[in-house]
C-alpha cells in the first residue's frame, strides 16, 4: 500500500517532469501559442495539487499560498493569450489578487491565524489598485490602496480571535480618511493630512504595543 509521503512525491515528481519538458520544448522552440496554454495549464494543475493539499487537512494550511500563486499565474496566462482586450492593468492584477486570496483562505480555513490576513489584505488592496490604474486619476487609485488597507485594519480589530488589536481601529480609521480624500477633488489639502495621517498611524502603533507590554 502506498504511504501518503509516497502518494506526494508522486504526484510532485510528475508535475516536475510536466514543467522540464515543457521548459525543454520551449527552449528549442518547438512550443508556440499551443506551448503558451499547455503552460498555463500546467501552473493550473501545479495550484491545484496545492490546493488539494490545502483543503485535505489542516496541516497542510502553508499550501494555499503556492496555490495561490501558481493559480494566479495560470489565470493571468490564460487571460494574455485568451484575453487580449483586457486591460493590462487588469491582467496584471490578477496573479497579486489570487496570492491575496491563498493567504485569506488560510484564515477562512482557521481563524487562529490571523496574521495571515495582513498580507493577504496588503495584495488584494495593491490588486485593486493595480486593475484601477488606467481608469482612475493617480490620487484615486491611491485612495482604492488605501481603502483596502483601511479595511484590512478593520478586520483585525473585529476578530474575536485578536482583541489587543482593537486599538488598529485608529489607523483603519485614519487610512479611510485619506481613502476619501484622495478620491475627492482636493489636492492642496493631501500634503498637510499625508504626514498628519502618518503622524496619526504612529502614536496608534506605539500605544498598542505600550497596551501589549502593559497586559503581558
Amino acid at each position: 500500500m502506498e504511504t501518503r509521503s509516497s502518494k506526494n512525491a508522486m504526484i510532485i515528481g510528475i508535475l516536475l517532469v510536466l514543467f522540464g519538458v515543457l521548459s525543454l520544448l520551449q527552449n528549442l522552440g518547438m512550443a508556440g501559442f499551443a506551448g503558451v496554454l499547455v503552460w498555463g495549464a500546467a501552473f493550473g494543475a501545479g495550484g491545484a495539487v496545492f490546493l488539494y493539499f490545502f483543503l485535505k487537512h489542516d496541516a497542510y494550511w502553508w499550501a494555499a499560498i503556492p496555490a495561490g500563486a501558481l493559480l494566479g499565474i495560470a489565470m493571468t496566462i490564460g487571460a494574455e493569450e485568451l484575453l487580449p482586450w483586457l486591460p493590462d492593468s487588469i491582467v496584471g492584477s490578477i496573479f497579486l489578487a489570487l496570492l491575496g486570496l491563498g493567504f485569506l483562505a488560510i484564515v477562512l480555513m482557521n481563524r487562529s491565524r490571523w496574521w495571515a490576513i495582513i498580507p493577504g489584505g496588503a495584495l488584494l488592496s495593491v490588486a485593486a489598485a493595480a486593475a484601477f490604474a488606467d481608469v482612475l486619476p493617480e490620487a484615486a487609485v491611491g485612495g482604492v490602496l488605501f481603502l483596502g488597507l483601511a479595511a484590512t485594519f478593520a478586520i483585525l480589530a473585529l476578530l474575536r480571535e485578536t482583541p489587543a488589536l482593537r486599538w488598529m481601529f485608529v489607523p483603519a480609521a485614519v487610512l479611510g480618511v485619506m481613502s476619501v480624500l484622495l478620491m475627492t477633488p482636493a489636492p492642496h489639502l493631501i500634503g498637510f493630512l499625508g504626514p498628519l495621517a502618518l503622524i496619526i498611524i504612529g502614536i496608534a502603533l506605539l500605544y498598542g504595543s505600550r497596551h501589549r507590554e502593559i497586559y503581558r
